[in-house]
């Protein structure tokens, strides 16, 4: 059996990760990385193992191996199933919450996926049943198709604040096989592109931002983001669609989307 040190290499390696991309990854000190994969530490923490197997992206018989190793090492039993049990838990947490929201909301997951939406951000939004029908949906195709972002007024400044947010919040996970390709499908829409180009992120983004939305019945509409994430993993979030104004907040109650 390979040792934890010698695993953890190898997955990496795998993954054409720097040993300094994986620490920033896994929120670990890149010196910290060089030490495990070197056998200078030899109690790595229960957290630290799981970080390591969620910045790999380990399934399966590479998580068994790597969890073996651990155990091995430590002397410390980590329970898979109970890890996977807590991962599903979460997820399906997001969705209860975003279905049980009363404002429009939808979750997200740490790639911009649309995981759910509830059936007063539908409304909002006017969004078909061919639309939803797909979970793997992401906001920023939503944002760019051609339908939908002639609702918004003064939409290009919507597109390059919300193109600057997931550059900054995905530059951890630039690695993913799965980013690349959603990089490569988003790099294909021509405004995407343009806009990609010239709007590159310079700090933490702020948690809310305004916006007006023409709904086909309701009129025009200011709305504020609000973005909920679960402590202690940036793998979930929810974002809701608050009025901004007094005239969206009437609205609002008027349509069942918040208590008089």
């Amino acid at each position: 059996m390979s040792s934890f040190s010698e695993l953890l290499k190898e997955y990496r390696q795998q993954r054409g990760l720097s040993q300094g991309q994986l620490a920033r990854a896994a929120r670990l000190s890149r010196v910290y990385i060089y030490h495990l994969e070197t056998g200078q530490r030899v109690h790595p923490s229960v957290h630290t193992v799981r970080a390591l197997v969620r910045a790999l992206e380990l399934h399966g018989e590479e998580r068994r191996r790597l969890y073996q190793a651990f155990t091995a090492l430590t002397g410390t039993l980590l329970d898979e199933d109970q890890n996977d049990i807590t991962l599903l838990n979460l997820n399906e947490l997001a969705s209860l919450l975003v279905t049980n929201t009363m404002y429009p909301a939808h979750g997200l997951d740490r790639l911009w996926y649309i995981t759910a939406w509830n059936e007063a951000a539908r409304q909002l939004f006017e969004l078909t049943d061919q639309q939803l029908s797909s979970h793997t949906a992401h906001l920023l195709i939503f944002l760019f198709d051609p339908t939908i972002r002639t609702r918004f007024r003064a939409w290009e400044p919507v597109a390059r604040r919300l193109v600057s947010d997931f550059k900054y919040n995905t530059q951890r996970v630039t690695y993913l096989p799965r980013y690349r390709e959603l990089w490569r499908e988003l790099r294909q829409l021509p405004d995407f592109r343009r806009i990609a180009n010239s709007s590159e992120p310079t700090s933490a983004p702020a948690p809310s931002f305004a916006f007006q939305l023409r709904h086909s019945r309701l009129g025009w509409l200011t709305l504020r983001t609000a973005v909920t994430t679960f402590s202690g993993t940036p793998d979930y979030a929810i974002v809701s669609y608050v009025p901004g104004d007094q005239p969206t907040l009437r609205l609002y109650q008027q349509h069942g989307w918040q208590r008089p």
